[in-house]
C-alpha cells in the first residue's frame, strides 16, 4: 500500500499493512530548538529553517527528515495558520514582548527574556476581557473569513501535492470554538462566564463560528478536493478530567461545535481530526456523535487514558492520533531502550482492526534529546506492521 492508501484504510477502521505515521503537523510537531538538535545529530542539512507555528515556536520540517521517519502524512498550510502571525517580528506590549493574532489576542511573553530564550507565546492580553454585553461581543471588529490572502498559492500545491505523490493530505487547524473564547476573555474568566454568564460566551463562540465557516468555505473551495484530513481545535480537558461541568459542555459548547463539524463534512469529503488534550474519555461519545472521526494527540499520561482500555472502550467510534509515547516523562527522561519498550506496548493496544495513526503525543518539547526523538520513531516502523491473513 502507498501513504494515502494506508491512512484512508485505518481511518474507515480496517488494517492495513502498516499503522500510518504522522510527524509535522501542529500537535504532532516538534520544537525547533528540538528540530536544530535533531537534524545536527542525523547529520540532514535543512538551509531554509521555517516555524510552520510561530506562536508555539514549531518547526517545519524538512523534507528528507519526514522521509527518514517514513511519514506518510503531508500539510497544506494557509498562510499565518489558525493563529495568523504574518509577522515573525515580535512586538512590545508592557511587561509583555510578543504578537497579535486575527482576533485582537495578543500571544506573549516575559518582556525581559532574550527572544532566543523563549519557549512560547501564551495569550496574555484578552481582547474581551472588559466587554460586558452580547451586543459588544456582536459589534465586535471581526476578522474576515472571506479574505483569501492566507490561501494564494495553495490550490496548485495542494493539486501538485495530490497529484505527484502518494501521501495522505491534511491541514493545520481550520477551526477552533469554545477554546479561542478562553483566548478573548482569558482562561477563567471564560470558564467563570460559562457558569455565571453563558450568554457572552454562546455570542462569542456564534462570532467564532460565523468566522470559522467563512474560513472554511473560502479555504475548501480552493484545495477541499485535494484533501484528506481536516484538522479542529478544542482543548476542553486538562490532566485529570474536563475543564467544565459536562452538563455546560452538553448544553451550551457542543450544539456550537457541532454546527462547525457539519459544515466542513458538507464541504470536502474529508475526516475531521479534533484535537483535545488531557484526560477525555467522557467526551468521545459527544465527539463521535458530533461528526469527529478522529481525535489527538491522546494523551496517555493524563487520568483513564491507559491505551488498551481507551481502544477497548472508544476503538469502533473514533480514530486515536497520537498515543506513542508518554510526552511529559517518557520521551525527554527515559532512555531509548525505556522508548521503545513503551512504544511498542502502545502500538500494540492501538492498531488491531484500524483506527489508530501513530504520533507524538503533541508537540515534541525543547529539552527532549535527539536520541530519544529517533528511538520513538525507530520503535514506530519496527512494531508497525500488521500480520497480514492468507
Amino acid at each position: 500500500m502507498n501513504s494515502r492508501e494506508r491512512v484512508k484504510i485505518t481511518l474507515n477502521h480496517e488494517e492495513p499493512d502498516m499503522v500510518p505515521i504522522d510527524f509535522g503537523g501542529h500537535q504532532s510537531g516538534i520544537h525547533i530548538k528540538a528540530y536544530k538538535k535533531l537534524i545536527d545529530f542525523l547529520d540532514i542539512r535543512d538551509d531554509n529553517i521555517q516555524y510552520c507555528d510561530f506562536v508555539q515556536q514549531i518547526a517545519l520540517p524538512c523534507e528528507e527528515l519526514l522521509e527518514r521517519f517514513n511519514v506518510d502524512i503531508r500539510y497544506i498550510r494557509p498562510l499565518g495558520g489558525m493563529v495568523n502571525v504574518n509577522e515573525f517580528e515580535p512586538q512590545y506590549e508592557g511587561k509583555y514582548v510578543g504578537v497579535y493574532d486575527q482576533f485582537g489576542c495578543f500571544w506573549g511573553n516575559d518582556v525581559n527574556k532574550d527572544l532566543d530564550d523563549i519557549l512560547y507565546y501564551d495569550p496574555v492580553i484578552h481582547p474581551f476581557a472588559d466587554l460586558k454585553s452580547v451586543q459588544e461581543i456582536e459589534n465586535y471588529d471581526w476578522p474576515n473569513g472571506k479574505d483569501k490572502t492566507p490561501f494564494k498559492g495553495l490550490k496548485d500545491y495542494a493539486k501538485k501535492l495530490r497529484t505527484t505523490t502518494d501521501f495522505a493530505v491534511s491541514t493545520p487547524p481550520t477551526g477552533c470554538i469554545y477554546e479561542y473564547t478562553t483566548f478573548l476573555f482569558g482562561f477563567t474568566k471564560a470558564l467563570r462566564y460559562l457558569r455565571t454568564k453563558p450568554e457572552l460566551i454562546i455570542a462569542a463562540m456564534e462570532g467564532l463560528l460565523k468566522y470559522w465557516i467563512e474560513y472554511n468555505i473560502t479555504f475548501l473551495n480552493e484545495v477541499g478536493e485535494y484533501l484528506d484530513v481536516i484538522c479542529v481545535n478544542g482543548d476542553l480537558g486538562e490532566q485529570a478530567g474536563p475543564i467544565m461541568n459536562l452538563k455546560m459542555y452538553e448544553q451550551i459548547i457542543k450544539p456550537v461545535e457541532k454546527k462547525l463539524s457539519k459544515k466542513i463534512h458538507e464541504l470536502a469529503d474529508v475526516k475531521i481530526n479534533y484535537h483535545c488534550c488531557g484526560s477525555t474519555p467522557l467526551f468521545i461519545p459527544h465527539w463521535a456523535e458530533i461528526g469527529y472521526d478522529i481525535y489527538n494527540p491522546v494523551q496517555i499520561s493524563a487520568y483513564d487514558m491507559e491505551p488498551c482500555s481507551l481502544k477497548k472502550r472508544f476503538g469502533n467510534m473514533i480514530t486515536f492520533w497520537g498515543g506513542m509515547c508518554n510526552t511529559q516523562g517518557t520521551l525527554p527522561f527515559g532512555t531509548p531502550k525505556d522508548i521503545r519498550l513503551e512504544v511498542k506496548r502502545n502500538i500494540e493496544c492501538f492498531k488491531p482492526g484500524g483506527g489508530f495513526v501513530a504520533a507524538n503525543i503533541h508537540n515534541i518539547t525543547a529539552e527532549v534529546p535527539p536520541q530519544n526523538i529517533v528511538a520513538m520513531f525507530d520503535a514506530a516502523n519496527e512494531f508497525r506492521n500488521y500480520i497480514q491473513k492468507e
